[in-house]
Order: C-alpha cells, then structure tokens, then sequence
C-alpha cells in the first residue's frame, strides 16, 4: 500500500511551529498508554514521545518501516501495523488510556466504523483525540489528490462520535486563517500539493495565529478538534 500524501507529510516536516502548536492542543488531555494511529513519518510522534509507553501505528509498510528506524534508539516506543477499517489486534484490545490521529479518519471510507474499532483499543473511560479536515465546502482537488473521502461538519462528528459511545468534552474548530489560505491556494494554483514556500510562510505566522485563537473561539477553521471520552455501557443483570 502506498500512501497518495507522502510528499505533503515530508513537506509538513519543516512546519514546526505549526506541528507544534497542533499537539499543544492535546497535551493537557493525554495519559498513558498512548496510541497514535496513521503516525505516517512520524511529525506528530515526534512531539508525543514523552508520553510513554508510545505505541505508533500505520497500515503502509514503508511507513511503518521509517518509523521503526527512526524511534529505535527508544525503548518505550512501539511500531505496530494497525487498520482501523478492521477489528483490532487481540493484543492491543483495551490497551490504551488515551488514542490519538491527526488528519487520518478522512481518508477511511467507513468512519464511523473506524471510530468504533477506535474505541475498543481504550481503557474503560479512555481519551479519543482527534484532528480532521473541516468545513464541506472547502473541499477542493488537493483533498481528493491526497485521498480525502471528506471534510467534516462540527455536527457531523459530533453525531459519529457519539454513535461510536463517545461522550464529547470539547469539539472547537482549529486555525482559521489555514483555511482561507486553503480555499486561496486552490483558486491561484488550481493542482499540485502544497509547496514549501507556502509552508514555511504560513508557519513563520503561527506565534501571532496562536495568540489570537487562544483568546477568541473561532465559528471556522481548516480543521475540527474533539477530544472525546469513552462510554462505558452499563449492562444491568436482573434476576427473577
């Protein structure tokens, strides 16, 4: 299997400040055991590797190979083939007390059947966190390039989330100057991926994105981020 987004992910390599800023998001809400799945090359992994133990997971066998080499030296850092499309492994069934993707549930066909298997991998009262491309309207040919089956509503995943026996404790959209840009950029450039140059520039602006979002809740963004909790259904044994 060959992953349509590799170029981009080598590209959002140099987006530390924005990577950064994407995990910040997070922090406050991770306890480990960690899961990270679609961990691609590894941008965000990076930034969550003292949250361990770390399990990193992928369904591209060069992806995950490039992840084994490049966490090796770390003992506390586990590589493992994990489709989400499918039940999961007995092994790491109930494993995790917080699951992490970023920008990974728009490119599986069955979401909502993703998120249940999601959900299955997480302790009891476990954290499901995640990052997806937001607003319908803004989809354009790069997401199809780059094998986005959608771009979501806030009240889309909400519904999904809650479907898979997920109770939201925050659903907010995420960097709205991204997706003017988003929409900009595929009106002037029209194909391609992204370039470096928008890359970095866009990226030398964060610190100022950030200061102004940490204030202001934003009605748009490029993305939606939930962090979401497990719901443990309570089966009551009568006896007659």
């Amino acid at each position: 299997m060959s992953y349509q987004g590799l170029p981009t992910l080598e590209i959002l390599t140099e987006a530390k400040n924005y990577n950064r800023w994407i995990a910040e998001n997070f922090y406050s809400y991770i306890k480990a055991p960690l899961l990270e799945f679609g961990a691609g090359i590894g941008n965000m992994s990076e930034l969550l590797r003292s949250y361990t133990p770390l399990c990193l997971t992928d369904t591209d066998a060069s992806m995950l190979a490039h992840l084994k080499n490049k966490f090796s030296h770390l003992n506390d850092v586990s590589v493992n083939f994990l489709d989400i499309t499918q039940p999961p492994p007995e092994h790491l069934v109930g494993s995790f007390q917080t699951v992490i993707g970023i920008n990974v549930l728009e490119h599986v066909e069955d979401d909502e059947k993703a998120l249940f298997h999601l959900g299955t991998v997480l302790k009891p009262s476990g954290r499901l966190l995640l990052l997806v491309p937001a607003k319908k309207w803004a989809y354009t040919d790069l997401d199809r390039q780059l094998g986005h089956f959608r771009r979501y509503e806030k009240k889309e995943l909400g519904e999904k989330l809650a479907k898979a026996s997920f109770q939201i404790e925050k659903l907010y959209y995420f960097n709205s100057i991204g997706l003017l840009s988003w929409i900009i950029r595929d009106k002037i450039q029209r194909s391609g991926g992204l370039r470096p140059y928008q890359i970095s520039s866009f990226d030398s602006i964060v610190p100022i994105l950030k200061r102004v979002e940490s204030k202001v809740s934003m009605p748009v963004g490029i993305s939606l981020i939930a962090i979401a909790q497990k719901i443990e259904l309570q089966c009551n044994l009568v006896v007659y």
